[in-house]
């Protein structure tokens, strides 16, 4: 069951198969949790258009704690909303092959899984993506949307695991229109998740292009860096190798990566 709770409503139960009840659920979530502001800013065209809780992050969060909840555990997942953040709780909590600092760095591979049918069954009804893509995929969005990156708990015994994702500050204070705050400094794991992250969703790029869907003006150092970290380790690769310099080069995961 998913049981999705917040300040000013009363608790709501979602029930029945599991598709219903993450659809179900991601409807509620969309429809009366996520809102939306367009700020105007002075020294731009374009506005900026920013939502309280990116739904693609909230999509993931939660579609993962259905993939890798402990069905033996009686307990339902929960979806608690407060002023600041969303916290999604299921139990137990991750693989201990994801260490502690792992955790810390927002850098979750799990080398084994709990419900290998139920991962298949959400990748056909194309409610998650692959394996390990997760974590990458809410970053993304994440940081896309302006918000603070996302936390992950568990205690000693890892008995749980809590997704919390944090309201953007913009809907912390009720008429502020300013413009989002500047992105912080990239560690280069992160980098790396968020490269594999955004090939996942655009296929192939070339490498300014890349640059320009992660915030940057040009490419920098450190994404010249994650981009040779990933290709020796076989994790992206160039569409045309022998002509590194070639007007039409993009960029493109491996395929064993980018369909796990």
């Amino acid at each position: 069951m998913i049981n999705p709770t917040g300040i000013g409503m009363t608790e709501k139960i979602f029930a029945g198969p599991l598709d219903r009840q993450l659809r179900d659920a991601l409807s509620y979530i969309k429809n009366y949790i996520i809102k939306e502001k367009v700020i105007k800013l002075p020294d731009q065209a374009e506005a900026v258009r920013i939502f309280n809780l990116p739904y693609a992050a909230v999509e993931e969060s939660l579609s993962n704690a259905i993939y890798h909840k402990s069905y033996q555990i009686g307990e339902p997942i929960t979806v608690t909303v407060t002023p600041d953040r969303m916290e999604i709780t299921s139990l137990p909590g991750p693989d201990r092959t994801i260490s502690n600092d792992d955790l810390m760095n927002r850098r979750l591979i799990s080398r084994r899984y709990r419900n290998r049918r139920i991962g298949d069954f959400l990748k056909e009804l194309k409610l998650v993506e692959g394996r390990n893509t997760g974590i990458p995929t809410i970053l993304h969005a994440m940081e896309a949307n302006g918000s603070d990156m996302p936390l992950f708990e568990t205690d000693e015994e890892r008995t749980y695991f809590t997704v919390i994702l944090p309201i953007h500050k913009n809907f912390l204070m009720p008429g502020t229109a300013a413009a989002p705050k500047k992105k912080q400094r990239r560690s280069l794991p992160e980098l790396k998740e968020l490269v594999v992250a955004t090939l996942t969703e655009n296929r192939n790029l070339s490498t300014s292009e890349l640059a320009s869907e992660l915030g940057y003006t040009k490419v920098t150092s450190t994404l010249s860096k994650a981009l040779k970290e990933l290709m020796a380790e076989g994790i992206v690769q160039y569409s045309e190798p022998e002509k590194v310099r070639s007007r039409n080069q993009k960029l493109y995961l491996v395929k064993e990566h980018g369909n796990e």
